[in-house]
């Protein structure tokens, strides 16, 4: 490929082209074979998984119109698909299982992206801007590791592009939908006492929902506002 784009005049981009190998992805269940012309296309994968994804958001979302669900089913969908074989290490097989891809309380695409969406309906719940920013106040364990972690994400970032390891991405990403859910579960946001406690709290949600949705955005994924 190298010397092709030279022979082409390509000088540059033969010189930043990188050969970013990936192992073997198989699906239990299926025996492909290339000789005998068995084989699952991504287009077929892609359309199951929009078909999935549309079932889970018409169950998890019904106020929405059809528009909406289709347009985030699309996004949901194709979004499963990169995070399922991004989030492993390059030198490790792909065991693909729609279960695994399209599981919507851990560790995967739809997981972060309903984390995301969670976030921005809590800024929108609260219906103001926190003006009583004082960060002092947020003195619970789990406000310090999402902190801890948000903090982390430059670090991460330079790590993975200079290693070529998108998958270091995945994992934080995926560390921080964990931890912001933890939060929410157990610290009151809007009705936090008192008003301080409460806009240091929802500039943290902010904070998480911009990291997710930039993580996201480096590996090629979108963050839906709603879900």
């Amino acid at each position: 490929m190298k010397l092709a784009l030279c022979a082409l005049g390509h000088l540059d981009k033969a010189r930043n082209l990188v050969h970013f190998a990936y192992n073997l992805v198989s699906l239990p269940g299926y025996k492909m074979s290339s000789r005998r012309g068995r084989y699952i296309t991504l287009d077929e994968t892609v359309d199951e998984a929009v078909k999935r994804a549309l079932e889970e958001v018409e169950k998890r979302s019904p106020q929405l119109d059809d528009g909406e669900k289709k347009k985030i089913s699309d996004l949901v969908g194709v979004g499963a698909i990169k995070y399922a074989l991004i989030q492993v290490d390059p030198t490790k097989p792909v065991v693909f299982t729609w279960d695994r891809v399209l599981d919507f309380e851990r560790n995967s695409a739809p997981y972060i992206q309903y984390s995301h969406a969670r976030a921005g309906s809590i800024l929108r719940k609260a219906q103001r801007e926190p003006k009583q920013l004082d960060y002092s106040l947020l003195t619970e364990a789990l406000e310090r590791d999402l902190v801890l972690l948000l903090a982390r994400f430059p670090e991460v970032f330079v790590e993975a592009a200079d290693n070529l390891r998108p998958n270091e991405v995945a994992e934080f990403v995926n560390a921080l939908a964990d931890k912001f859910n933890s939060f929410y579960n157990a610290c009151p946001v809007i009705k936090a006492e008192p008003l301080g406690l409460s806009d240091a709290r929802l500039a943290l949600v902010d904070s998480v929902r911009v990291v997710l949705r930039n993580a996201l955005s480096l590996l090629g994924i979108e963050a839906p506002e709603r879900m």
